[in-house]
């Protein structure tokens, strides 16, 4: 397991960036992956369009997200 230290950026973390991603689809309730990886971008930075498709990936095995592949785009879960 890779334990935080003083130099790891929690702004940039999975968890954040998670977050980040259900806030944009709280908002939005449906999104392209282009559309809610700039929607991420826009509250983030550059920095996490690295962490971007980890968090999405996160998200679904949580079941927190769903993928509509007819329309190409995710929707939260309920």
């Amino acid at each position: 397991m890779i334990t935080p230290d003083k130099y790891f950026d929690l702004k940039n973390s999975v968890i954040n960036v998670s977050a980040s991603i259900i806030r944009a689809l709280q908002k939005i309730n449906i999104l392209t992956y282009d559309e809610l990886e700039k929607e991420v971008h826009k509250m983030l930075g550059d920095d996490s369009k690295n962490i971007f498709p980890y968090a999405l990936n996160f998200l679904f095995l949580l079941d927190k997200i769903e993928y509509n592949s007819s329309i190409y785009s995710f929707t939260i879960r309920k």
